[in-house]
């Protein structure tokens, strides 16, 4: 069957200072809204591989830091 092993995928959100989780679809996106969260919101990431109707990751959620430009 097709996909059984896995599609792999990056997810991003940001967490805010209450522990509140927003999703987006990517890094600029999550970036851009950070602001909007207030004072001690941060992004984070995750490498993940979706099997059917399932969503796994190998190492968790990682906090990062915004690249410079």
């Amino acid at each position: 069957m097709v996909g059984l092993a896995g599609v792999p995928g990056r997810e991003w959100m940001v967490r805010d200072a209450k522990g509140r989780k927003y999703s987006f679809d990517s890094e600029e996106e999550a970036f851009e809204a950070l602001p909007e969260y207030g004072e001690g919101a941060a992004v984070w990431t995750r490498d993940v591989y979706r099997v059917l109707f399932f969503t796994r990751s190998v190492d968790g959620w990682q906090q990062v830091t915004k690249p410079s430009d």
